[in-house]
């Protein structure tokens, strides 16, 4: 009586002591092992709180002797044959969950598609995007020096005071001027809140939230923007979904970057937040040499949805929207 029992072996069970294995493969796998099996069997699925607190206890330990021992053996590696061995860094990037939707640039489905969207005309170079922005009704003076910046970096953008002109009104007035876009930008707080970017004639109708905007004379060593249409890079837009935000974001410069202004524009998806910055090219006088020097403005997007048609906040049939349940998962993206 009041002996602590320990519990036996399953029957069959041959699995060796995980802290006997002495190869650093082995022990690595060890570490892998008990990641998966805290992701299959949480310690959360015990109802018993002491069993659930031994077992959290448990894992932990193993957890922190197996790392001691494998830093120990790297270390004595690196003694022997005088060369550190590389480790993989573990990320939320490089443990993202798999996704269905991942697209290959071959794949039959999506040349097909690149074929037959809204954004096919533009890139088969049958148009100039002629860019339309605008504010919300409802706004205060602060919000110009946004729409200034914006204006500086994307070309063939014309800014429209917008006075008390409802949305849908905007857009068939657009239509007859002959825009293809139609950009508004929402205030909240004396600063930009959301972008609603509608595709003419047809849609589709965009809507993203906007944060951590940094304005051009706020950046140290910035560069005067020249209007020179710029270079593009899309970064990470993997998904089907990514990859069709691309296409929507491409269309709004023009087709040709102006080599001569050594302006890149960057689109750069982590973790489904699409951060934009806007650098000039600045080589050494031998040319052997090159650095960037940013112009600006910095901010960083969040896809809110997807609407078919151009905008309409009670009937649009949506392709994609936000939801709030979707940032639960860490490791689970869309972009």
């Amino acid at each position: 009586m009041g002996k602590r029992t320990t519990q036996s072996k399953k029957k069959g069970d041959s699995r060796p002591n995980p802290l006997k294995a002495n190869n650093i493969n082995d022990l690595q796998t060890e570490l892998e092992r008990i990641d998966e099996s805290s992701k299959k069997h949480p310690a959360s699925q015990l109802k018993n709180k002491e069993k659930r607190r031994e077992l959290v206890l448990m894992r932990n330990q193993t957890k922190k002797k197996l790392k001691s021992k494998l830093r120990r053996q790297r270390q004595k590696r690196k003694e022997e044959t005088g060369e550190e061995e590389v480790v993989k860094v573990k990320t939320i990037e490089n443990q993202r969950e798999k996704d269905d939707t991942y697209v290959d640039q071959a794949d039959e489905e999506l040349q097909e598609e690149k074929q037959h969207d809204e954004y096919t005309p533009y890139f088969n170079k049958e148009y100039d995007p002629q860019i339309l922005l605008t504010t919300s009704i409802k706004h205060t003076g602060a919000i110009f020096r946004f729409m200034r910046e914006l204006k500086e970096t994307i070309p063939n953008s014309f800014f429209y005071y917008r006075k008390k002109v409802p949305l849908k009104e905007l857009v068939e007035m657009a239509k007859e001027k002959g825009f293809t876009d139609i950009m508004v930008v929402y205030e909240r707080l004396r600063k930009p809140y959301r972008i609603i970017l509608t595709h003419l004639p047809e849609g589709p109708t965009i809507e993203f939230k906007v944060t951590n905007v940094i304005y051009h004379d706020e950046i140290e060593e910035c560069a005067k923007n020249t209007g020179f249409a710029p270079e593009l890079i899309f970064k990470n837009f993997d998904t089907k979904l990514g990859f069709r935000l691309s296409r929507i974001l491409n269309s709004l410069f023009p087709h040709t970057p102006q080599i001569e202004g050594r302006q890149v524009a960057t689109f750069h998806n982590q973790r489904d937040y699409i951060f934009f910055r806007h650098h000039r090219f600045i080589f050494s006088d031998e040319f052997d040499k090159v650095r960037l020097q940013e112009i600006g403005p910095r901010f960083c997007l969040r896809l809110l949805s997807i609407q078919k048609g151009t905008f309409d906040n009670q009937f649009g049939e949506y392709e994609w929207y936000y939801k709030n349940k979707m940032g639960v998962k860490r490791r689970k993206f869309y972009l």
